[in-house]
């Protein structure tokens, strides 16, 4: 009979305790064991190992909640562009425009919008007049036509050779022997175009940022905001009296 001898310095075979999550199969484990196990061997791990564990295993889910984000800001910017109105555009042209923001609040000033911040104003100082100041140059043309067009005019500022320029005016500018309250109108003194107001005015020339003298200011004839220009018309009017 062979009797072995237990040597000593021989460890003991680890038990493996049936209940120790550690040794489950995935599939043989509840969802609150598998939160467990991942936890324990998360905190396990250096931060570079964290890093990469919740990257490889948490990819998806953390994909689609940046996702969920990215549409919640682009729904919000969408619905805030949404309830932004223009007011009003203004049409300057030869306009040295150095001033344009305090151009604009002047106006929203004038039509009482300025703490409105879905009621914008633009003042536009991009179109240039050729060499006789008479008609635009070719690039001014072809945008001046197309913001008409697309009804984005509502009011225009020119010198008198410019203004005066226009063969029909009637089917580019609104009778504002009409359009003005009678008061308002003869506020301007008399006026030799019932298509545009003659201003003679050092202050509303530095104001708008022209060279020339006087101005001439006509409100286009399919204009979409035809209430706020005669409403800072009359604020003009009151200004210059």
């Amino acid at each position: 009979m062979r009797i072995e001898l237990k040597d000593e310095n021989q460890e003991e075979p680890q038990k493996i305790d049936e209940n120790d999550i550690r040794y489950k199969h995935e599939t043989d484990l509840t969802k609150k064991e598998k939160r467990e196990l991942e936890k324990m061997k998360l905190a396990s791990m250096g931060w570079k190992g964290k890093l990469q564990y919740i990257w490889a295993y948490y990819k998806p889910q953390m994909a689609a909640i940046v996702a969920v984000i990215a549409i919640a800001f682009f729904v919000k910017d969408l619905y805030e562009n949404s309830r932004i109105h223009t007011a009003l555009t203004v049409m300057v042209i030869d306009s040295y425009g150095t001033k344009q923001e305090e151009a604009e609040e002047k106006v929203q000033e004038a039509l009482g919008i300025q703490d409105d911040p879905y009621e914008i104003v633009t003042v536009d100082e991009s179109l240039r007049t050729g060499e006789n100041g008479v008609a635009l140059e070719s690039y001014s043309q072809m945008a001046f036509t197309t913001k008409v067009s697309a009804r984005a005019v509502d009011v225009l500022i020119g010198s008198e050779d410019y203004m005066d320029g226009f063969e029909f005016k009637d089917e580019y500018f609104m009778d504002l022997t009409e359009l003005l309250p009678e008061e308002v109108y003869q506020a301007f003194g008399e006026q030799d175009d019932k298509y545009s107001i003659t201003i003679d005015s050092d202050e509303l020339e530095e104001e708008l940022e022209v060279t020339y003298e006087p101005v001439k200011i006509g409100v286009l004839a399919n204009s979409e905001n035809v209430e706020n220009a005669v409403k800072w018309l009359t604020k003009l009017a009151e200004d210059l009296s």
